[in-house]
């Protein structure tokens, strides 16, 4: 049996018939194909533009029958999302708001959501997930809302600057008693994106044969230093416990791994906290490559 070719017409006429019970000062333009919004709640009153080539690709992916069921879903969450947007409004301007959060790869995955969030991968172990700063919170931007603020137009600041601006006052602490320092700022979510500008940040950490790093939760970002003064092994065994706990605690847990930062390369070292040594070491960094790096 041959199947029906994929006709996108066919969902934006489903659009244009939901459209006037879900969002009735809506329009439709097919040629785009787009939805221009208008609306006013309280005070304010605004428009955008949303495309529609999101939707039409999500019903391409599926079964004709669903077709009904996943537009109304959509348009409702566009509808959702209009509420968001002007609560959003209420804490001053928004553009200066944008922030962006550091999150382990497919933290994004794990939250599967009608509307496409915001974020771009950073190396192979992170993603950068871009939102909002709402008075002490925090909400995660989508297209739709991101187009609803006119934060896509060319003249708009990004939210990767934004953060990494906001973040230029942080310096690294020593931690009490131990061989290593962290970048904190409690409650907010953004400090561990210090990783992604370290030349600024964390200026010598990818010097000589590195730094070891961790960021066990969105507000801390650790750094332990390579060096030969010490037993490696045992200050990489420590950290690696010290930042699984951390992360186990922390309110909005990133990532519980161990990191090696040289050079512009950062590779995730294998911990497994239960056996000794606990992490595993690449050859560069163990005592015994120190002293034959040393006595060439």
């Amino acid at each position: 049996m041959t199947e029906t070719p994929f006709d996108g017409r066919q969902v934006l006429d489903l659009v244009a018939d939901l459209l006037p019970v879900l969002l009735p000062d809506a329009e439709l333009d097919p040629a785009g194909p787009i939805v221009k919004l208008h609306w006013s709640r309280g005070g304010l009153t605004s428009s955008a533009e949303v495309g529609l080539a999101e939707l039409v690709d999500r019903c391409r992916e599926q079964p004709h029958h669903l077709w009904p069921r996943t537009v109304d879903d959509w348009l409702r969450a566009v509808v959702d999302e209009i509420g968001i947007a002007t609560d959003e409004h209420l804490y001053g301007d928004v553009v200066s708001r944008q922030r962006a959060t550091l999150r382990r790869q497919g933290w994004s995955a794990g939250r599967p959501s009608l509307l496409a969030g915001l974020s771009v991968p950073f190396g192979r172990y992170f993603e950068i997930v871009f939102g909002l700063q709402v008075g002490s919170g925090w909400h995660r931007l989508t297209q739709v809302r991101r187009v609803m603020h006119g934060l896509h137009l060319p003249d708009r600041p990004s939210g990767l600057e934004l953060t990494l601006e906001n973040l230029a006052g942080l310096t690294l602490e020593p931690v009490d008693d131990l061989p290593w320092s962290v970048l904190s700022r409690p409650g907010d979510q953004t400090v561990g994106m210090a990783l992604v500008d370290h030349d600024r940040h964390l200026p010598n950490a990818g010097k000589g044969r590195g730094t070891l790093l961790a960021v066990p939760s969105t507000d801390l970002l650790a750094v332990c230093p390579v060096d030969r003064r010490e037993d490696m092994q045992a200050r990489a065994d420590s950290f690696a416990r010290w930042v699984a706990k951390s992360h186990d605690e922390a309110q909005d847990p990133c990532s519980p791994g161990v990191y090696w930062l040289v050079g512009e390369l950062l590779a995730e070292l294998p911990v497994t906290l239960d056996h000794s040594p606990a992490v595993a070491l690449p050859k560069a960094l163990r005592t015994s490559a120190w002293r034959r790096f040393l006595n060439r």
